[in-house]
């Protein structure tokens, strides 16, 4: 096992679903190696600090202030008080199983870098799923489960795991120079996947990807989700991660490019056509496209400039509240 174990939650905007998340977590069985939880508020205060304080001093949870609205920024800032042991990350809308910190710790048994670890992602749906058709364009472990079809620890290749349900090693997450601040939520570029990004880096790293399936997490639908203005903006996103990607560090841009714009006027033509076609699937899966191309196009030119955007750097923090020692 690991010699420490960390929790890391960004938290921004959801007091009352972060105590959700902060009672599960109670809830969770402790390992030996277990030190605590730190949660990061960014943004603008709006509960945050109470909702910890909430909690007995024996759950050893801590609070962290970050005026910067920034995932990426919030986590780099909470790394900075951790050793070099396992940090186990979720959001501040996510429900835990009991045996969650188990799972993650018996997973690194043995272990003290170079690997990192996700467990499957259910859904909580209090307020209802989307239709059938519509839950395709939704991006993981939004409106479907997520998980692989293994029964116990199994390193797996090219795999990704959710950023609701993950785990690395401190040390190895500040040797790849923590997480963007130009992805995720709050950057300034709009892009998603944060999370990828710095998973891909540690398997550029030397780093391993190990799925264990006793680490579950439920993550919750919120009602706003539901909106297919939502699920069209979060293509766009997805869709500038996706150019990003493919012409940042000076990698060649001219296929990409024909690429993208190719997709962009054949989604606009189509869009064009399934509109006349009618019907909502049809005129959902038109704009869908359209924002999707949309972004990669974008994607593509912010990533040629991508040394020239501005990343915030974590600094000693003023604002540490102390809450179980």
């Amino acid at each position: 096992m690991a010699q420490s174990l960390w929790v890391l939650i960004a938290a921004a905007g959801k007091p009352d679903l972060l105590a959700r998340t902060l009672r599960s977590l109670a809830r969770c069985h402790k390992p030996a190696t277990y030190r605590g939880a730190f949660v990061v508020e960014n943004g603008p205060r709006c509960g945050v600090a109470a909702a910890v304080q909430a909690f007995p001093r024996g759950e050893r949870l801590r609070h962290l202030y970050v005026p910067e609205a920034n995932k990426s920024h919030a986590l780099n800032c909470g790394l900075v008080h951790l050793d070099d042991g396992l940090v186990v990350m979720t959001d501040d809308d996510v429900r835990l199983h009991s045996q969650w910190l188990i799972a993650y710790d018996e997973a690194a048994r043995g272990v003290e870098q170079g690997e990192f670890y996700g467990g499957p992602v259910l859904i909580d749906a209090e307020h209802g799923l989307p239709p059938p058709w519509m839950r395709r364009f939704y991006p993981l472990t939004i409106a479907e489960p997520w998980g692989l079809p293994h029964t116990q620890r199994t390193a797996v290749n090219e795999q990704s795991f959710m950023g609701t349900n993950w785990a690395a090693f401190a040390g190895d997450l500040l040797a790849i120079g923590g997480f963007d601040t130009r992805l995720g939520p709050g950057a300034t570029t709009g892009a998603a996947g944060q999370e990828t990004e710095a998973q891909r880096r540690l398997v550029a790293h030397g780093g391993q990807a190990v799925y264990v399936p006793e680490a579950v997490g439920w993550h919750y639908l919120h009602r706003e989700f539901l909106d297919p203005t939502w699920v069209r903006r979060r293509a766009f996103r997805h869709g500038l991660e996706w150019g990003i990607r493919r012409t940042r560090d000076g990698q060649p841009s001219t296929g990409p490019m024909l690429k993208a714009a190719l997709g962009w006027c054949n989604a606009r033509l189509k869009s064009v056509l399934l509109r006349l076609a009618g019907g909502e699937e049809r005129r959902f899966a038109a704009a869908y496209h359209a924002d999707r191309w949309r972004g990669r196009w974008q994607g593509l030119w912010l990533g040629r400039s991508w040394d020239q955007l501005p990343q915030l750097v974590p600094s000693a923090p003023a604002d540490l509240v102390r809450q179980a020692a």
